[in-house]
């Protein structure tokens, strides 16, 4: 409606000036008098409408140079929201959109991240059986271990199938078979075997404590590898021949695990930093285990997205660490 009013008072102002001046009798409107005074009347007319019609199109142009920026250079835009007319509410929703279309490639580079990182822990697992096999003369062993390397690769194919289908977006109706009410037993449970042969490789010890008969609602491998992930993480930074203790309390309609280890440990300062995408305070394990440094990381959003939060502790370097996740019990 701006754009019209300033442009149809542009328009009418030379003929708006040409019947003052005859009015008021401002100048002999004689031969080429008329003609000056609408030209000139035309000319201010036309700069002054050019001007205003400037000023109202500076919020498309700062839209399309936030929009450019984005697209070309990936910069967030900080564009001023406390207008309330049209081009204002345009500049809010384009806002709005950059913010989440932001907010969905973060989170759609993070569940990659996720399957780059957490398909070398099953693959390391079935190199590791499959060298185990190569020097295994017990016909029974050699059985296990191939029963063994199919479960894992099995898991890992549903885990596959359930992240593609987060990542497409599925409705509610399809992914309803993704996230069910499961003992919290049980995923422990999961999480353990699929570190059975990272602990045995090191002879550590997984003690599991009596665990209440509870149950969360979950993704079942999203979750069941979230605690793998700490539990790969406590082998790593563990001596050979340790000890890593799991324990489960219930305190206020939440679920509570705990996960110590006598391993390295970290500065009881920088507990936050390991939780970092890609944290400085990444390093190889006892043994040389390579660290990607996203980890940790990654297990947090995916708690996150089970409603609940996961927090480290420890005294320093060298006197272990104690990882707790909380979870809300299932109704």
């Amino acid at each position: 409606m701006k754009f019209l009013f300033i442009a149809f008072i542009g328009v009418h102002i030379p003929l708006i000036v040409l019947i003052m001046a005859i009015t008021f009798d401002w100048t002999p409107l004689e031969g080429w008098n008329i003609i000056i005074v609408a030209l000139l009347a035309t000319l201010v007319a036309t700069g002054g409408t050019l001007y205003l019609l400037r000023g109202l199109l500076w919020p498309l142009h700062e839209a399309k140079k936030a929009l450019s920026d984005y697209t070309g250079k990936k910069i967030i835009p900080s564009l001023p929201l406390h207008y309330s007319d049209e081009a204002g509410q345009l500049l809010q929703q384009v806002q709005l959109t950059i913010d989440s279309m932001d907010g969905l490639l973060k989170e759609r580079k993070d569940l990659l991240a996720l399957l780059s990182h957490d398909l070398r822990t099953p693959f390391a697992q079935i190199s590791q059986i499959g060298s185990l096999i190569q020097s295994e003369k017990n016909q029974d062993h050699i059985q296990q271990y191939g029963m063994l390397i199919h479960k894992t690769a099995t898991e890992q194919l549903r885990f596959i199938q359930d992240m593609v289908m987060i990542l497409e977006g599925g409705n509610g109706e399809h992914q309803s078979h993704v996230y069910e009410s499961l003992k919290i037993d049980q995923v422990i449970g999961m999480a353990i075997d699929s570190q059975h042969v990272s602990a045995l490789s090191k002879q550590i010890q997984i003690v599991k404590h009596e665990i209440a008969d509870v149950a969360v609602k979950c993704n079942r491998r999203l979750l069941s590898q979230a605690i793998s992930n700490i539990i790969g993480n406590a082998i790593k930074f563990s001596h050979r021949g340790g000890e890593i203790i799991i324990k489960v309390h219930l305190f206020s309609g939440h679920i509570h695990i705990l996960i110590a280890d006598k391993g390295v440990g970290f500065e009881s300062g920088k507990a936050e930093l390991i939780f970092q995408k890609f944290t400085p305070e990444g390093q190889s394990g006892t043994e040389g285990e390579i660290s990607a440094g996203i980890g940790l990381y990654l297990t947090r959003k995916i708690i996150q997205n089970h409603g609940g939060m996961i927090a480290a502790f420890s005294e320093g370097k060298n006197k272990g660490a104690v990882f707790t996740i909380q979870l809300p019990i299932a109704s």
